[in-house]
């Protein structure tokens, strides 16, 4: 995970935040206009790519979405029965770009299959996780993005969108929770989300995965300073995170974590709650005792097949509400 500030982070990728001004303005003048004609031009199937008939009668294809800079990047769209416009849920996987991973995640996730049997689409998409010159990563602008297109979609309800990001996914979601205007989040387990509350959990003996201890020892070689040094000042030392923006959340937030989770320890998320509810933001939460990273998706192990189906009814349960 790289870590910059987000005002670096504006600057270096001024031309995706160019392209994508120019493509919200389009969108916001066509969007009554919405043609199966121009449904290529936002979502596209992959060249060579077939229509895949899935067991319950929905419909599967690998794909492309837009990214912010115009370039294409792999996923996987699924739409239930029926013509539509259909609600639409995006979801993002976790660890490193992974065009498998996208796939599986939208043929046989388990959340997939339960968003499809609410009569809602899905799209997982993958991610660009590049750095660029002056710092920074494309990833975040390419997930605004991939909002936009889909509502454009002439088959897709672009009032109703959700969000659900596992791990990386979540994290790179965390960032688009304040950043875009959609229906709902859900936010499983993110990865390293902030290195102030992973320090103090590190130094409060919480079992941490190897990843966390190397990413808050990379952020105090840049900050030249310890972490409980940042957080005493962290304007002075630019210090930003999801967690510094929760009060900029856009939409109500699901958070999905196993307590025993060692690459998203539980307190973090629990500061993260209470720093929404006492933004006045709209929180749930399903914290599991025994539910490994990667539960949500079913690719926990060893697997806690209860557990997943639990946070994937939440997780239709909190989406349906905020459809209504």
């Amino acid at each position: 995970m790289i870590f910059m500030s987000r005002r670096a982070f504006t600057v270096s990728v001024s031309f995706c935040m160019a392209e994508a001004a120019a493509r919200l303005s389009l969108a916001s003048s066509t969007r009554v206009h919405k043609s199966p004609a121009t449904d290529a031009s936002w979502v596209r199937p992959t060249t060579g790519s077939e229509i895949e008939q899935l067991p319950d009668g929905s419909i599967g294809r690998i794909s492309e979405y837009k990214g912010c800079d115009g370039a294409f990047i792999p996923a996987y769209m699924r739409t239930p029965k029926g013509p539509g416009p259909h609600p639409i849920v995006l979801v993002q996987h976790g660890g490193p770009p992974s065009e498998e991973a996208t796939y599986s995640t939208a043929r046989t996730g388990p959340p997939t299959q339960a968003f499809i049997e609410a009569g809602w689409a899905v799209l997982a998409t993958d991610f660009r996780h590049l750095k660029l010159s002056g710092g920074g990563v494309l990833e975040w602008h390419d997930a605004l993005a991939a909002i936009e297109d889909v509502r454009n979609l002439s088959y897709i309800d672009g009032r109703r969108i959700a969000i659900m990001g596992g791990s990386h996914g979540a994290h790179v979601y965390s960032e688009v929770v304040v950043r875009a205007n959609i229906r709902c989040a859900v936010l499983c387990s993110p990865a390293i989300f902030d290195l102030i509350e992973l320090a103090k959990a590190r130094d409060s003996d919480v079992p941490e995965v190897s990843a966390i201890t190397n990413a808050i020892s990379e952020g105090e070689k840049r900050y030249g300073a310890t972490m409980d040094v940042v957080a005493k000042n962290p304007e002075c030392y630019g210090y930003e995170s999801p967690l510094t923006e929760a009060a900029q959340t856009r939409c109500p937030i699901l958070l999905i974590n196993g307590r025993n989770d060692t690459s998203s320890p539980v307190v973090v998320m629990e500061v993260y709650r209470d720093r929404l509810l006492a933004a006045g933001k709209t929180v749930e939460t399903y914290f599991p005792e025994n539910a490994p990273h990667g539960f949500y998706f079913g690719v926990s192990h060893p697997p806690r097949p209860e557990e997943t189906a639990e946070s994937a009814r939440r997780a239709t349960a909190f989406i349906r509400k905020h459809f209504a």
